[in-house]
């Protein structure tokens, strides 16, 4: 799959076509067309926030363009931005398999984060390994696929439990904002 095409399906999968840019260190993302009032703490705008930074790359402050701006900036950016890190992780986008089954196979790697990301921001990483454990393979490469899944997965996970143990030491040194 070309990164275009990609790029063009994952863009179909958030519910607005908010355009960004990453000028010096802020990450801009035009809300004027989205639907929904923009608010960092939903788990709709969180998820076009991480699509626009893993598009982009990291910035230190996130401004969402309205008719009145807002800008996230200092512990709550990098967050977002680490979490948009495993979000463009090689395993989340590699694509495996070289023939047409591989790539439409529902316990492709991809296929499975996508479940992971589809509970968002609290990961599906149970239903992801309920899918992995019901496959069957039917070629001996899906062995090798399903074994990078679950590293995929496990990777992840760890990373994902890591990141909620530094949001609550710095929310615990704050006093609760971040």
């Amino acid at each position: 799959m070309t990164i275009e095409l990609k790029n063009a399906i994952m863009k179909k999968k958030i519910e607005h076509t908010a355009e960004a840019e990453l000028t010096e260190d802020v990450l801009s993302i035009n809300c004027r067309g989205c639907t929904k009032a923009p608010d960092f703490t939903s788990p709709g705008c969180m998820r076009c926030i991480i699509f626009h930074i893993s598009q982009h790359g990291s910035a230190g402050r996130i401004r969402l363009r309205t008719s009145k701006d807002m800008e996230l900036f200092g512990p709550a950016a990098d967050t977002l931005c680490e979490l948009a890190g495993f979000y463009r992780s090689p395993s989340f986008s590699m694509n495996k398999g070289n023939s047409r089954a591989c790539s439409s196979c529902e316990h492709s790697c991809q296929k499975i984060m996508e479940v992971v990301w589809s509970g968002f921001p609290d990961p599906n990483f149970e239903s992801a390994r309920s899918r992995l454990m019901s496959f069957h393979q039917t070629d001996s490469r899906c062995n090798i696929c399903i074994q990078k899944s679950y590293r995929a997965l496990d990777q992840a996970e760890l990373g994902m439990r890591n990141l909620k143990k530094k949001i609550s030491l710095e929310t615990a040194r704050t006093g609760g904002g971040i």
